[in-house]
């Protein structure tokens, strides 16, 4: 992949991506039913597409693959385009500990790097570990030189018997801010289901319970591909004020809906591979 990365312009790369992913969302019938499910209750207004709007998503996650090889490998510089610099300038100069909530779209791991290095502040990501050991020994070992690279990002796994939410805590309570996404329950990871609306998600309850215990502010940030290496962060206004606590259920209901309305629009990037979202059939009246 990438000798042929070097050797190839961008445009053919950008090409040869669609018949690349067609062939993969066709063979991954298991991550392709999931898609197809949780678009179809995500986005009821658009009958008949979800097989199509599946492959967009299958799409959208090469491209992202592409951007990050890109990025690592080859050096290239990634643009970004800020949503809500007053929200962002209000994190910078928070004085204690707060929590990032973001979801699987755009590129995690770039964003986080480059994230860390305009925050100008020591940032903690949370990482599931890859399903094969080659493939996370490999991912370890990329994210290690970014964290050499850039000392104010420390990534953390997500592993059995690691107590990562006492660490978090520990981290939180020393003033430092912790992003972590909350929109995909995996094995191992406690789920809890929220409504909002028609649909109901099934969302990881583990954060939640992080922001209950440390009572920190917590922000939204999400991000989403506008073209070769270039992305936008959106930085929403915090739905948890922090300095009160609050029970866990409450704090999901507040980040679910403001995760279903980024999703609603932004359907296309968002990449989960798991039957995380379901419709709720309206109740017959009479």
């Amino acid at each position: 992949m990438l000798w042929l990365m070097k050797v190839l312009p961008t445009s053919v790369c950008t090409r040869l991506n669609t018949p690349i992913c067609l062939v993969f969302y066709l063979l991954a019938k298991e991550q392709r039913e999931a898609l197809e499910s949780n678009l179809s209750a995500l986005r009821p207004d658009r009958p008949g597409r979800s097989f199509s709007d599946g492959f967009e998503v299958f799409r959208q996650f090469g491209l992202t693959y592409l951007d990050r090889l890109w990025h690592l490998h080859f050096k290239r510089n990634v643009e970004w385009d800020i949503v809500g610099m007053t929200e962002f300038d209000n994190l910078k100069a928070t004085s204690g500990g707060a929590l990032i909530f973001t979801i699987h779209s755009g590129n995690y791991d770039i964003g986080a790097s480059l994230f860390a290095e305009k925050f100008g502040r020591a940032m903690h990501t949370v990482r599931v570990p890859e399903q094969s050991e080659s493939l996370q020994e490999l991912r370890a070992a990329e994210l290690a030189a970014e964290e050499r690279r850039n000392p104010n990002l420390h990534v953390h796994y997500n592993e059995d018997g690691k107590h990562l939410g006492l660490e978090l805590s520990r981290v939180l309570a020393e003033g430092e801010v912790v992003a972590i996404q909350g929109d995909r329950v995996m094995a191992g990871v406690s789920p809890v289901r929220i409504v909002d609306g028609e649909q109901e998600f099934e969302v990881p309850l583990g954060p939640m319970v992080l922001a209950e215990m440390t009572r920190v502010p917590c922000y939204p940030i999400f991000l989403t591909r506008l073209g070769v290496c270039r992305y936008r962060v959106v930085i929403g206004p915090p739905f948890v004020e922090g300095g009160v606590r609050i029970k866990a259920a409450e704090i999901g209901q507040r980040w679910t809906q403001v995760m279903a309305a980024h999703l609603r629009q932004h359907w296309d990037q968002w990449f989960v591979f798991e039957k995380l979202v379901r419709r709720i059939e309206p109740k017959a009246v009479g």
